[in-house]
């Protein structure tokens, strides 16, 4: 018959074990791709004006992952994600076509020290300008995102899946905005004509 104390030993290694696979793994970044935002076909429309008529135009606040340390969502791939997710829905301007830029500020990510369920929250601000430079939506957004432990069995990786399903979240929130928005027809502003 095995002791309890043999029973405790091996359940304190086991744990050790856990641990230490878990901290040599390295962190890496979130994937741009995973954190694109799909919409459902029966979602509601969005406004008119806004269609084939966006841009994300700076993305701020974002940080590089330490492989080190852990996994964090840069400036680009947030800037890539968006672009890609308001693209999807049709909202992208063509060529250099831009009416309503986006500027967007990463305020943070709430992040757990360790877990085995990880939830990550978001917090981003959207700001979306029309073509006289004046603010048409803004928005802060917090939104939170659980990685089960059953998503990954190592902590890093566990915790890059809960960043990126945190961010896809976001913009999907962001988007929800946007259709609820009350934005009027708009072309881009031009020079008056001289002359009488």
């Amino acid at each position: 018959m095995i002791s309890t104390s043999l029973l405790r030993q091996g359940g304190r290694l086991a744990i050790i074990t856990v641990a230490a696979i878990q901290l040599a793994a390295c962190a890496t970044a979130a994937k741009p791709e995973a954190m694109v935002a799909t919409m459902p076909a029966t979602a509601q429309p969005f406004p008119q004006s806004l269609q084939h008529a966006m841009c994300v135009r700076t993305v701020s606040g974002g940080e590089k992952t330490n492989a080190l340390w852990v996994s964090k969502v840069d400036d680009q791939s947030f800037k890539t994600a968006l672009t890609s997710s308001l693209g999807g829905a049709g909202l992208v301007g063509e060529g250099s076509a831009c009416t309503f830029p986006v500027d967007v500020n990463l305020l943070g990510l709430s992040q757990p020290i360790a877990g085995f369920d990880m939830t990550v929250t978001s917090h981003v601000n959207y700001k979306v300008y029309d073509p006289a430079g004046q603010p048409v939506v803004l928005a802060t957004v917090d939104t939170p995102y659980t990685a089960n432990f059953s998503a990954a069995f190592v902590g890093t990786e566990r915790l890059r899946l809960a960043n990126e399903g945190s961010i896809r979240t976001n913009i999907g929130q962001f988007m929800d905005k946007l259709r609820q928005a009350d934005i009027k027809s708009a072309a881009p502003v031009t020079a008056a004509a001289g002359g009488n």
